[in-house]
């Protein structure tokens, strides 16, 4: 009885660890996959700016929507090459913090959400 519980003991613990060397073998390499596009939302001023820096899939971004917690979005064209879009304006009504999505339009029709970050807006 001994011994079936302590064999059945040392099952657990090695699928466990499989499952978690899995699990964290997965996590990196999600972690490492190049983005789609990676962009970063920031005021200046009244304005919001996002910076397109890079990703797997820029080339195919048409066309942004800033999404302001409490505000409707708000989309713009992306010109091909482009590596800054500018909300002009779209800061002067908002105040306190709030969280701001960037979600990108590709050119298959697919839309992916890109970017939620917490700005202060004063």
């Amino acid at each position: 009885m001994a011994i079936s519980l302590v064999i059945t003991i040392i099952v657990i613990l090695v699928a466990s660890l499989g499952g978690l060397l899995f699990g964290a073998s997965y996590i990196l390499d999600q972690s490492l996959k190049d983005p789609e596009v990676l962009v970063h939302p920031a005021i200046s001023g009244n304005d919001i700016i996002v910076t397109i820096y890079e990703g797997e899939k820029v080339g195919e971004l048409v066309q942004l929507s800033l999404e302001i917690e409490g505000y409707a979005p708000v989309v713009q064209n992306v010109p091909s090459g482009a590596t800054q879009i500018v909300y002009v304006g779209i800061a002067s009504q908002v105040t306190g913090t709030r969280n701001v999505g960037v979600r990108g339009i590709f050119t298959d029709g697919s839309v992916k959400l890109l970017k939620v970050i917490e700005l202060r807006f004063t």
